[in-house]
């Protein structure tokens, strides 16, 4: 007698395919339609998810051109968390306090992870980002920076000559170390009249260029570059600081004439 047994069939259930079209769409929206940020002013983009999931997406800022460098803003990654639906990304113009000709940013928000990326939607629309970062001076004074190629110390101090205080020891704001070098010490408010920057070389007996950006108070600026002659100072006016307690060399090398309106600023020796 023959006995037949029978073979049970293996069988395997087929994990169904997910779809990418299920995974939660993002959007994107700025808190303004501007394309100018101006320095100390934030740009909030609400990143939101049409649903949750249960692990965390990174959005990061890539820069993909423009003027500006990361001294002019800041842009760090947002995390949407788990479990949740809205982050916040920010993009701050910093602001300075240097006069200095507007910048601009194109960025784009992404997923540069491959993992996280995968976990949203394929028909999400990642912003492009153009700006233009606006410098903004000080509407009451003059902004002063002094900047040179050397590594030596240079310093800049200012002087009034005006009718209330001829000659006389003004700010010492830009003897810091600093390069570049920042004054504010000629206020549209102080008197009318003459004053003078001066540059301290401290014997450095070198020459050298430098370049002055005069931040005026109706929001323009003011370029002014020179060679300052530190082996032969004849052609200065040697002003002789004395507000440290000593006798210290200070040559003018700028003219600034206050009217209470506005400054007019040139260059010396004239």
């Amino acid at each position: 007698m023959v006995s037949i047994v029978a073979c049970d069939t293996a069988t395997q259930d087929v994990e169904p395919v997910i779809s990418p079209d299920n995974y939660p769409v993002v959007s994107f929206t700025a808190s303004s339609s501007s394309t100018s940020l101006t320095e100390g002013d934030t740009l909030i983009y609400t990143i939101t998810m049409d649903k949750m999931i249960d692990r965390s997406v990174t959005f990061s800022p890539v820069v993909t051109g423009g003027t500006a460098d990361e001294d002019d803003y800041t842009a760090e990654p947002a995390v949407l968390q788990p479990y949740n639906t809205e982050v916040k990304f920010y993009i701050v113009a910093s602001e300075d306090g240097l006069p200095e000709e507007s910048e601009t940013l194109d960025m784009e928000i992404k997923v540069l992870s491959i993992a996280d990326r995968y976990l949203v939607n394929q028909n999400t629309v990642f912003p492009s980002v153009s700006l233009t970062l606006v410098s903004v001076n000080d509407p009451t004074l003059l902004t002063i920076a002094f900047s040179w190629p050397t590594e030596d110390d240079m310093d800049i101090v200012t002087w009034s000559d005006t009718p209330d205080y001829p000659h006389t020891e003004w700010g010492d704001g830009g003897a810091t170390g600093s390069n570049p070098e920042i004054d504010k010490s000629i206020w549209l408010s102080d008197p009318a009249g003459t004053y003078y920057v001066n540059i301290m070389d401290w014997d450095a007996e070198i020459d050298f260029d430098y370049t002055f950006v005069l931040g005026h108070p109706d929001g323009t600026n003011q370029v002014i570059t020179g060679t300052f002659t530190g082996t032969d100072k004849s052609g200065y006016t040697n002003d002789h600081w004395t507000a440290w307690g000593g006798s210290y060399d200070s040559y003018r090398v700028l003219k600034v004439v206050n009217d209470g309106t506005k400054f007019t600023v040139t260059s010396l020796p004239e």
